[in-house]
This record gives structure tokens, sequence and C-alpha cells, in this order.
């Protein structure tokens, strides 16, 4: 929830569509991000949850996105459902871009070294 897991996530579970460095776009806010992590399900306190989704059961992969600056004005991190993304293009804004990633190939985020060692499949 709103952090990066220091577990590895290996193997990959199959059902995790999106991997990490992908840039995607929000299909409700129209925001675009980069993939930072990602969990099998929803890793939030009980209250955070109601509070988001009321009282529908989340069972399926969450992802935290850090929003491009150009889309929202303050750097922001969300936690988002899987079937709220769609992947996007372009590079992204962010002051974070840096800690968690190396390189852009015009598609996707190459991850740090430390960060690598968490994804590894992605």
């Amino acid at each position: 929830y709103l952090k990066v897991s220091k577990q590895p996530r290996h193997p990959r579970p199959p059902h995790i569509k999106y991997r990490v460095g992908q840039v995607v776009k929000h299909k409700l806010y129209n925001y675009r991000g980069v993939i930072v992590a990602w969990d099998e399900k929803v890793k939030a306190p009980e209250w955070w949850i109601k509070k988001v989704h009321g009282t529908e059961e989340i069972n399926e992969p969450n992802y935290t996105i850090i929003i491009d600056t150009r889309d929202r004005l303050v750097p922001q991190i969300a936690y988002v459902l899987e079937r709220n993304i769609i992947l996007s293009e372009g590079s992204i804004v962010h002051p974070l871009i840096n800690h968690y990633f190396e390189s852009f190939d015009g598609k996707c985020y190459k991850s740090r070294p430390w960060h690598k060692k968490v994804y590894p499949n992605d």
C-alpha cells in the first residue's frame, strides 16, 4: 500500500498483467504514470479499502504508480486496481523517477539494480 516491498517478487504470478517500469494511464482519471510496484491483491489497511472501494471485495492485482507531474501539479503516488489502467506511451516527469529507474528506452523504464532485485522478472 503506497510503498515498495523489500521482499523479492519471485516467481512472478502469471495473472499479473503489467510490469514495473511500464507507462500506464488511469482509465477514469486520465493521469499517466509509471508502475513502481505491484501486489497480487490489495494490501492496504481495511479503513483505506472501505474508503476507496466501499464494500466491494477486491481480489485483483494492485499497482503503485508514480503520477506524471504534468497531469498532477503536486508529485503524487497512487495505488490502483489493475482494471483501472491501460498501457500508455512517453516519458513521465516525477521527482522519484531517478530513484527507481536508471533509463527509459522510449517504451519502458529500466529499474535500478536494487529495485530489479525486488522485481527480478519485470
